[in-house]
């Protein structure tokens, strides 16, 4: 699975950074990160009773989540929109995508997309992303700790932003062209 940081410029790469609904900026901007990675809050739930990895790759990288929660965030956002309540939906969607084509060192390995349709996990054959670590079920939160702050981890966000970063560039470019 990709980074933060990774999730954060793929979500950026979708939306662009034009304000889609009527929210200010720096409304649009949080509700663009949130969403960017909001499938990695299941990490929450685990982090309060000792043990982060305990619920990580579940349902909430699935699809129906995706709907819940764009769902959610129509509802609770008043001046969200259609057009943007879209373009959130799509950027949750991408961090599931993000993580279906990273390289995955935990069972299960890969997303439960279809859940609870399904109970597969998919997986892409061939890694685009490397796996960033965040400790193994069980390791208690020291171990995550430790394993989110290595140097294992900065290469692995070293090598998102050199693909993800010229990406957003080409699609903030090219919006501007548009504009």
């Amino acid at each position: 699975m990709p980074s933060p940081i990774g999730h954060t410029l793929l979500a950026f790469s979708v939306t662009g950074f034009q304000n889609k609904s009527s929210l200010s900026m720096a409304g649009w901007y949080l509700l663009i990160l949130i969403a960017g990675v909001a499938p990695d809050f299941d990490f929450l739930p685990g982090i309060l009773i000792g043990d982060p990895n305990r619920f990580h790759h579940g349902p909430t990288h699935s699809i129906l989540a995706g709907v819940v929660f764009t769902a959610f965030m129509y509802i609770i956002i008043k001046p969200l929109n259609l057009r943007a309540a879209l373009l959130i939906f799509l950027v949750y969607l991408t961090h599931v995508l993000a993580d279906s084509l990273s390289a995955d060192s935990g069972a299960p390995y890969g997303v439960p997309l279809f859940w609870p349709f399904s109970p597969d996990y998919l997986i892409s054959p061939i890694p685009v992303f490397r796996n960033f670590i965040h400790g193994g079920e069980g390791g208690g939160f020291n171990h995550f700790l430790g394993d989110v702050f290595s140097i294992h981890n900065l290469w692995a966000i070293a090598i998102e932003i050199l693909v993800l970063g010229p990406i957003l560039w080409i699609s903030h470019r090219v919006r501007q062209r548009k504009v």
